[in-house]
């Protein structure tokens, strides 16, 4: 049996948090957009077998016993709709982790960053999780100076990164990073 944890996406609706999921766990990218109403739910076992050796802090025994047995998240898509946030919050309960997704093209859904982070809190304490700036395709539309991102990023203590589903563009490196790191804090010190 695996070692399993949840994990929570959150964000302003339309920022391309389901595209997001969509491309890691089935490398396909929506034509079209579908609101996601509630939660939506996807499982897959995450490959760490080029980067676990490299992390400091997990112990060798535990490494090994992932590299055997696997280590699977389970990933919620949370609708971002905040008029049905009384409804989701539920969600939201036991996550080890979470990508808090803000639209590149979109000011607003920057804004908003620290109310989602306040909501992974109240219900999660101080977990781990990373700070998405999506839709890096259209940089041309950007609305978000990156020292400003940056600086927010800084801010949080988190690590951030800037991705495009639809180009898949550092994708997998940013749900590998939540990975180690949901690991990382799992077994801290």
């Amino acid at each position: 049996m695996s070692l399993i944890g949840k994990v929570i996406i959150i964000g302003d609706a339309e920022v391309g948090k389901s595209s997001l999921l969509s491309r890691y766990i089935d490398g396909t990218f929506p034509d079209r957009y579908d609101q996601t109403v509630g939660a939506n739910f996807l499982i897959k076992e995450i490959d760490l077998t080029k980067r676990l050796e490299k992390v400091e802090g997990i112990p060798d025994n535990l490494k090994q016993k992932i590299l055997e047995k696997g280590f699977k998240l389970y990933f919620w898509d949370i609708g971002g709709q905040k008029s049905v946030l009384p409804v989701v919050e539920y969600y939201f309960i036991q996550a080890v982790g979470a990508l808090v997704v803000f639209s590149l093209v979109n000011k607003e859904t920057f804004e908003h960053v620290d109310f989602w982070v306040s909501k992974m809190k109240e219900f999660n304490g101080d977990i781990p999780f990373i700070l998405i700036g999506n839709k890096a395709d259209l940089s041309d539309q950007k609305l978000i100076a990156k020292s400003e991102i940056e600086k927010k990023a800084k801010e949080l203590g988190v690590e951030y990164f800037e991705t495009s589903a639809k180009l898949n563009l550092n994708v997998d490196d940013a749900f590998l990073e939540l990975a180690l790191q949901i690991l990382k804090h799992a077994f801290r010190g």
